[in-house]
């Protein structure tokens, strides 16, 4: 979840002073995993949310007296309390019924898909994202596969390609046939770093789907995903989504 839309989550413009620091240190522990910080630290991040730059002197003195803060290991650092940390986790539990999709950029950067204009894609890369957060490995790969699938559509679509990959009722055919169509035809034009690694992601989203024993782990994505960005990002050039 971006900084951002956790603000907007916790209405942190409506919040005292000393809860917003309250807020912001569960949400860079929770969601950043740092648990760490310095009141100078959490008074830059005010700032570059909009709000007025605090006094320094005065909010140290109040963390130090507050209880739901507690020294760090470094000097002049502080992390926030067990206690607290349960609460304000409770509290956001009860108060998001939102069905609005919290990701940050951490497989794909979601400009190259909210810049299409296509609804579709941009929720595809959110869900990408938010899963890989929220370590749903498995529901991460399969968004990964599915939106690589799409995008071959795509492909075909521009190139008027599309009646190569259909079967004789008119559905496409299934992504092992894509992929392997896509790397034949010089029309679609991919690179051959994409031609060596495409495969790869439908194999990583087959196994997610298909393998009873078998559980994705974040290494299974994290080791490959700028790659996988440098492919989606390709496709979408090709299929004529971006400039």
């Amino acid at each position: 979840m971006k900084i951002e839309a956790f603000s907007k989550l916790i209405s942190l413009n409506e919040q005292s002073e000393i809860r917003k620091f309250e807020y912001l240190s569960f949400y860079f522990l929770e969601i950043k995993e740092e648990p760490e910080f310095t009141v100078k630290d959490l008074s830059a991040v005010l700032t570059a949310l909009g709000f007025a730059k605090p006094n320094v002197s005065r909010l140290t003195a109040n963390q130090k007296k507050s209880r739901s803060f507690i020294k760090g290991t470094k000097e002049n650092t502080f992390r926030l309390s067990a206690q607290r940390r349960l609460e304000i986790k409770k509290e956001i539990s009860d108060s998001s019924e939102s069905e609005e999709i919290e990701s940050d950029d951490s497989i794909i950067p979601e400009v190259l898909l909210t810049s299409t204009q296509r609804k579709y894609l941009a929720k595809a890369a959110q869900q990408i994202n938010s899963c890989y957060e929220k370590n749903l490995f498995d529901a991460c790969a399969l968004m990964m596969r599915r939106l690589l699938e799409i995008l071959l559509i795509h492909c075909f679509e521009e190139k008027e390609l599309d009646a190569q990959v259909k079967d004789e009722e008119g559905n496409y055919n299934n992504l092992k046939t894509l992929i392997n169509k896509a790397k034949s035809l010089k029309e679609i034009g991919l690179s051959p770093e994409s031609k060596k690694e495409i495969d790869s992601f439908r194999e990583i989203g087959n196994l997610s789907a298909h393998r009873i024993k078998y559980n994705c782990r974040r290494d299974d994505i994290r080791t490959s995903r700028t790659a996988y960005r440098a492919l989606i990002e390709e496709l979408l050039y090709i299929a004529k989504l971006t400039k």
